[in-house]
Order: C-alpha cells, then structure tokens, then sequence
C-alpha cells in the first residue's frame, strides 16, 4: 500500500524522478529531472540548531518562475511560528505529520496526507521528529515572517492540546 500511494504521489508531483533505478541522476535540456535519494544534497534549514536543525534538499527550481520544490525531514519536533507566503505552498507528507493553524483552527495533517494554502495565507506549524515532506513553494522558498522565524526555543515543542 505505502509503495503503491508513494508512486501515486510521486506522479501526480512530477517526482517520478524519485523512482528510477539506483544511481541514476539526470537533467535534461529539457527541463525534466531524474533523482534518486542518494543523489539528494541536504543542507541545514537552520544551522544555528545544529543537529536539531530541519534538514533541506532542493530537488528543482523552476528557471522561469523560480517556484521551487523541496524535501525536508525534521529530526526533532519543531514549532514554526507564524508566516506567510506570497504564493501558493503545497505539501506532501511522507512521513510523520504536520500540524497547521490558522484564524484559531487547527488541522492534524498525517502521514500521506496533503496541504494546500494560497498565497498570503498566515499560518504556523508543529512538526513531529522524524517527520518528511515534500513542499512546493510557487514563489521559491520566501518566508515573511510575522514576528521571527524559529529558534532554539522553539525545538521540542509540540502542538498544545494534541
């Protein structure tokens, strides 16, 4: 089931990349782009944290419109704290949850589960350790944050009341 549902969402993502053969890594004139895990360069979202930090890795970036589609694992439970985009972020949970909220309403998005939200959508976060994704950020990867993005204190903490 879990390997028919990541095909599923690998194709409907344009990702089918993400399931070729092993050691196979390519990009096309074209635009088409053909990764495997291993070939994946993760860096640190917020290197401050060290290793509590989420780990990124950009899979494309679009050379027009510079959206940009990424994959984050989170290795400790992280609260992000209120922002917005100026276009539209969708995500794709492989793996643990992500809890969002917005205007007072709170949505326990689990394993396989989807997100969508326009842009200029205010909206904070709980991410769970051990938690995956993929996000496609239509504007590239711009966070406006309303009062700071997260820090140190914010590692650890899971969404109150859940």
């Amino acid at each position: 089931m879990n390997r028919t549902f990541n095909r599923i969402a690998a194709s409907l993502l344009g990702l089918s990349s993400l399931l070729v053969a092993p050691g196979c890594t390519h990009a096309h004139a074209d635009g088409i782009v053909f990764k495997n895990q291993g070939d994946l360069t993760w860096e640190q979202m917020l290197p401050e944290l060290g290793g509590d930090s989420p780990r990124f890795s950009i899979l494309r970036v679009d050379p027009e419109t510079q959206a940009t589609t990424l994959m984050i694992e989170f290795p400790q439970a992280l609260y992000i704290p209120k922002h917005t985009h100026r276009k539209s972020e969708t995500h794709v949970i492989l793996g643990g949850a992500h809890v969002f909220e917005y205007d007072g309403q709170r949505f326990d998005v689990k394993e396989h589960g989807y997100i969508y939200m326009p842009g200029t959508f205010v909206h904070e976060a709980w991410v769970p350790a051990g938690s995956k994704a993929v996000i496609i950020l239509e504007d590239g990867w711009k966070v406006d944050w309303l009062n700071g993005g997260p820090g140190k204190d914010d590692v650890g903490k899971g969404a109150p009341g859940l």
